[in-house]
């Protein structure tokens, strides 16, 4: 087997034993007083508050390979996938409306460049929610072993687009920067956005949300999550991301249903699937496929999102870009025929110039944009 096909294939595994619901991990380390100092600390940017840390040789190589694989990134997906979004989504779609991501986990990167006008975005996943220890507390070693944990966390998704599951169990559940907030801060840094502030949040069974501030406190039967709001430059607008650790797993579903219950509040909103796993084409991912066929007014997805059936049989209205050439050998399970017919015709399929989901290489990526009947812009 290929390396790539292994890697690829250690994810699937271990997302597939992960479907129980995991244990949080323990956010007794207070959210810090400044959020966006250190988010940019943490993303390799100039912080004055924190510039005497930030003189050392480890975080000078931190600055150094954070800036090579953003800028990496930046080239080769954030911007293709931006001016893209602009000329192909925004036309079709209402852009404005909020953006749900589950399958997602701490990838905030990608939507916020598809949709970098949305109110707020919806991310959910396994991983922990975590906290950031302060940097004060940190002795060269532990902030060395903490900068270096946290680039292995970001590079599969600034590399490959995606997050490998079983790396991520082991890298976000340890050192002083644990779980997703360190990783969802940096995007937004990254990308150029501002945090103006990040609290622990819960999500009961009824769907009620509380906000706990910088300390968590959910208790059984809560969901454990974060808030961070931010603006993407001085002078614009306030937009909140919202990461919940939820299993979507009709079993999990029916006996907690709050997630779904709290993100149905914020009506209808743009979907967004990619490097799903194609969990929404097994029949125990059903709650979660009609959710968000009941709540979209669009998705956007490759074939591991939800089955091409779906749209073509129910008058949705689809658009389809770049290439569908069936999975890869570990998925020839969810291999569709009939989005191979759709494609089959080059008038009905329009470019795509980024690569994206699990044949990421441009070229040999596909991306689908469906609209339910009487929704479309055009």
């Amino acid at each position: 087997m290929r390396p790539w096909l292994l890697v690829v294939a250690l994810f699937v595994v271990s997302f597939a034993q992960a479907q129980e619901v995991r244990r949080a991990l323990p956010v007794d380390a207070p959210v810090v007083a400044n959020p966006n100092d250190i988010a940019q600390f943490l993303a390799g940017r100039p912080v004055a508050s924190l510039a005497a840390y930030q003189q050392s040789s480890i975080y000078q190589n931190h600055v150094a390979e954070m800036t090579k694989l953003w800028n990496r990134y930046y080239q080769s997906y954030f911007t293709k996938m931006g001016t893209w979004s602009a000329t192909e989504l925004a036309p079709r779609i209402p852009m404005s409306r909020p953006v749900i991501y589950f399958f997602g986990g701490p990838d905030a990167a990608s939507p916020l460049a598809y949709y970098p006008d949305a109110p707020a975005y919806l991310l959910g996943g396994l991983e922990p929610v975590g906290s950031i220890a302060p940097i004060s507390s940190l002795t060269p070693e532990a902030l060395d072993e903490a900068l270096a944990n946290l680039r292995r966390s970001v590079e599969s998704v600034l590399s490959y687009g995606f997050f490998i599951t079983k790396d991520m169990k082991v890298d976000l559940d340890r050192a002083a920067f644990r779980g997703v907030l360190p990783v969802m801060s940096s995007f937004i840094a990254l990308s150029g956005g501002e945090i103006l502030s990040t609290s622990y949040i819960g999500i009961d069974s009824s769907g009620n949300l509380q906000d706990y501030g910088t300390t968590y406190a959910g208790g059984k039967g809560v969901s454990p999550g974060v808030k961070i709001v931010f603006r993407r430059s001085l002078g614009a607008g306030t937009q909140t991301i919202y990461y919940v650790q939820s299993n979507v797993v009709d079993d999990a579903v029916k006996s907690n249903p709050g997630v779904l219950k709290w993100a149905a509040q914020f009506g209808p909103g743009n979907v967004y699937l990619k490097a799903a796993s194609y969990l929404t084409h097994e029949t125990y991912f059903g709650r979660i496929r009609s959710f968000l066929l009941e709540n979209a007014s669009s998705v956007l997805q490759d074939d591991s999102g939800i089955p091409y059936k779906y749209f073509a049989q129910n008058g949705w209205r689809t658009w389809l870009f770049g290439t569908y050439t069936g999975t890869l050998d570990i998925f020839t399970k969810y291999y569709q025929p009939d989005l191979t017919a759709a494609f089959a015709n080059p008038a009905d399929v329009l470019p795509l110039p980024f690569g994206t989901g699990y044949k990421w290489r441009q070229g040999q990526s596909n991306l689908l944009l469906a609209v339910p009947p009487a929704k479309a812009l055009r």
